[in-house]
C-alpha cells in the first residue's frame, strides 16, 4: 500500500472527490488520478502541503505498512471481526420442570458460525439434557433452534406438548395428527401422537454444536 493507496484511503476518509482534494492542494484533477495510479510521483513540497493541509504525519502519505491505507485497513478488518463476534451471540436455554409443566429457562449465551447465523437470524439455541435424541445429538449439546422455519416431516423440532411439556423430538404429520419421535441408542421413549391443535412447533433444529463455550 504505496502513496497512491494512501492518497486514496485520504479521500475516502474525509469524503473528498478528486477534485476537491486537488482544489485544495492546487493541482489538477488529473494529477491526483495519476498519483493514485502510482504514475506520477508527488513532489515534497506538495506532500508537504498536504501533510499541513490535513493535520497528518508524513508516514500517513509514504508509508506502506503505517500509511493511512493500512491504518483504514486495519480499522475495517477490526469493525468486522467485532461486529461478527457481537451479531453471532446467541440465547441459550434448558427445559427445566416448574410446577408439574416444563418450560425453558436461560441459563446464557453463546456463539455460533456467522455463516449459520445469518441463515437464521431469530435463532436461539437449547440444551439436550436427554439421551431421548442421541443417535442424532450429544447429551449436553446445544441445538440451534430457529423458529421462523415450518416444520416437515423427518426433522427435528423443540415442541411443546399440551401446553405443558417441552420436548425435542423428530416430527411428522398426518392429516389431522402430529407424531413425536424419539431416535435414541437407548430404550426408545413412547410416541407423542396428539391432534395437531394440541402441539406447538417452537422451532426447527438446523444445527448443533458443544457447549463448552457457554458463558453465563
Amino acid at each position: 500500500m504505496g502513496t497512491g493507496q494512501n492518497i486514496k484511503a485520504l479521500r475516502k476518509r474525509d469524503q473528498l472527490t478528486q477534485e476537491e482534494l486537488a482544489t485544495l492542494v492546487g493541482v489538477s484533477k488529473e494529477t491526483v488520478c495519476r498519483w493514485e495510479k502510482d504514475r506520477y510521483a508527488i513532489r515534497r513540497s506538495t506532500l508537504l502541503k498536504i501533510v499541513s493541509t490535513f493535520n497528518l504525519q508524513l508516514d500517513d502519505l509514504t508509508s506502506e505498512t503505517a500509511g493511512l491505507a493500512a491504518k483504514l485497513d486495519h480499522e475495517g478488518r477490526k469493525g468486522e471481526s467485532k461486529e461478527v463476534t457481537t451479531d453471532s451471540l446467541c440465547d441459550v436455554f434448558k427445559i427445566q420442570m416448574t410446577g408439574g409443566r416444563t418450560g425453558l429457562k436461560q441459563t446464557g449465551t453463546t456463539a455460533l458460525p456467522s455463516s449459520v447465523f445469518k441463515k437464521h437470524r431469530e435463532c436461539f439455541f437449547v440444551q439436550m439434557d436427554t439421551s431421548a435424541m442421541s443417535k442424532c445429538y450429544p447429551i449436553g449439546s446445544l441445538l440451534l433452534v430457529d423458529p421462523s422455519l415450518k416444520p416437515w416431516n423427518g426433522c427435528s423440532v423443540l415442541a411443546l406438548a399440551d401446553n405443558s411439556r417441552i420436548v425435542i423430538r423428530r416430527y411428522s404429520t398426518g392429516t389431522n395428527t402430529v407424531m413425536l419421535s424419539s431416535h435414541s441408542y437407548r430404550t426408545a421413549e413412547p410416541d407423542i401422537v396428539l391432534d395437531k391443535r394440541r402441539i406447538r412447533i417452537l422451532g426447527v433444529i438446523v444445527w448443533f454444536q458443544a457447549s463448552h463455550d457457554l458463558s453465563v
